[in-house]
């Protein structure tokens, strides 16, 4: 049976209108699956977060290396392959130099917290160097460089969404201020802690529930910042971004611990000699009594003795030195002043 002329032309007309349309029909489209995922992310996330607040303290802790490593045997069992991590560590604030003090970890179902005091180097390169477990971390770049400084450990597969927030605009990209913008979950401040001792021990109880609170949340943060990105068409930019937070080389030259004091670099050649025969006297000090350096000589007074030599004369020390002490370090910088 034939096509009659006008049914014909009604084809003709209606191909017309899709070729015409198709394109606005595609994008509408995929607004609307793009919205729905935006949608069922997010109700992936209150879920996660319900779970997370009736058993944020209830933890597993980890203290000694037998119980670390059947951690890690359970969690591989179970298949498991995804984690939120974050650290807290010691940097020059309560003790020498820098040490890994705590380990929390969120793998979706339980929170952990890990005592790395009782735990060897090696072991714990089976969790921060397994290149089959994702990371689900929060500006990352300060934790990769102390790891790897601090204890020759590489932090492998990493999802850091720190920079998420420089693509979608966030006008605060602390990760306090972004889990309360997301999910409105007002956190304690972190001002309180910036300066806890974490190398004491036990560690108070408020300070763990801090620490845990850094990881529980970012499993239901990473479904809602995700959509986001997707959404904007960031997605790959954001895993550029991360690729280049991966392969940085953390290692620290020799010469950047004399760099990062302020003045140095203004320095002549010959001043700059002088300065580092100063600065290493204050790392054995402080290294050897096991306090901050800046307890031993501040900071600016560092380019102050490079630049007159007599303000060594001048100089005011912690109170807990005694006089012997005082005198010994004295000693030590006239003769660096003298000999350079």
């Amino acid at each position: 049976m034939g096509i009659s002329l006008i049914e014909a032309d009604a084809t003709h007309r209606l191909i017309r209108l899709y070729i015409r349309y198709k394109f606005t029909i595609v994008k509408y489209c995929r607004t609307i699956v793009i919205l729905l995922t935006f949608l069922f992310m997010r109700f992936c996330s209150f879920v996660t977060l319900i779970v997370k607040l009736t058993s944020v303290m209830d933890y597993i802790n980890i203290e000694n290396e037998v119980d670390f490593r059947s951690y890690l045997k359970k969690f591989r069992e179970k298949g498991f392959h995804v984690i939120a991590l974050d650290i807290e560590a010691e940097c020059n604030c309560h003790a020498y130099g820098e040490k890994l003090c705590l380990v929390q970890v969120f793998d979706g179902v339980n929170s952990v917290i890990i005592d790395p005091f009782g735990i060897s180097n090696e072991a714990l390169k089976l969790l921060f160097e397994d290149p089959n477990i994702l990371k689900i971390m929060y500006d990352a770049g300060s934790d990769l460089s102390l790891m790897k400084n601090s204890a020759d450990i590489e932090i492998k597969s990493i999802f850091d969404l720190r920079p998420a927030t420089e693509l979608l605009n966030y006008e605060k990209k602390d990760l306090h201020s972004v889990i309360a913008f997301e999910l409105g979950i007002v956190l304690e401040k972190k001002r309180k802690y910036q300066r806890y001792n974490w190398t004491q021990r036990p560690i108070d109880g408020d300070a763990i529930y801090y620490a845990i609170n850094d990881v529980t949340h970012l499993f239901a943060l990473k479904d809602i910042i995700l959509a986001k990105l997707f959404a904007k068409k960031l997605f790959e930019l954001f895993i550029l971004k991360n690729l280049q937070v991966q392969s940085k080389d953390y290692t620290r030259a020799p010469e950047d611990k004399y760099r990062k004091i302020s003045g140095y670099s203004r320095l002549q050649d010959d001043k700059k000699a002088v300065f580092r025969k100063v600065f290493d006297i204050r790392e054995k000090y402080a290294k050897r009594y096991n306090i901050p350096a800046h307890n031993v000589i501040q900071k600016s007074d560092l380019i102050n003795i490079v630049k007159k030599p007599k303000f060594i004369n001048e100089m005011k020390f912690t109170k807990r030195f005694g006089p012997d002490l005082v005198k010994g370090i004295q000693h030590d910088l006239k003769t660096a002043v003298r000999t350079a």
